[in-house]
């Protein structure tokens, strides 16, 4: 579209248009963040998680998802040589949470190493 082919008149309704058009998103993104943040406080607050939130708090007639299988891994073993040590992306169960290994070599458990251990949801 070449703007120097329209009219005043219709140069001015694109600018209203491409006005309400940025309000309108700007609305949207507003209340897609206030909603994600009422419900991540009401989470907080409940002692539930995310999901188990918005199962309560959702309107009636919307379906909202079962809870994920929660991930189950071996437990932590220390490795005994380099054949046995944990590799990026491995898990594994450590004092009742799983751990996704951040590092490949990872020889230390989670909580010696922190910085190569990441709390896999």
């Amino acid at each position: 579209m070449d703007l120097a082919d329209l009219s005043l008149s219709k140069l001015r309704q694109l600018i209203v248009d491409a006005r309400n058009e940025i309000d309108s998103r700007e609305t949207v993104t507003a209340a897609r963040v206030a909603v994600k943040e009422a419900v991540q406080a009401y989470a907080a607050a409940a002692g539930v998680t995310v999901l188990e939130a918005w199962r309560e708090l959702a309107p009636e007639g919307v379906d909202v998802p079962d809870d994920p299988e929660p991930p189950t891994a071996p437990e932590f073993v220390p490795p005994t040589g380099a054949h046995d040590v944990y590799n990026k992306g491995d898990l594994v169960t450590y004092r009742g949470k799983v751990y996704r290994s951040r590092i490949d070599n990872n020889a230390y458990s989670p909580a010696a190493y922190p910085q190569g251990w990441e709390e896999y949801r």
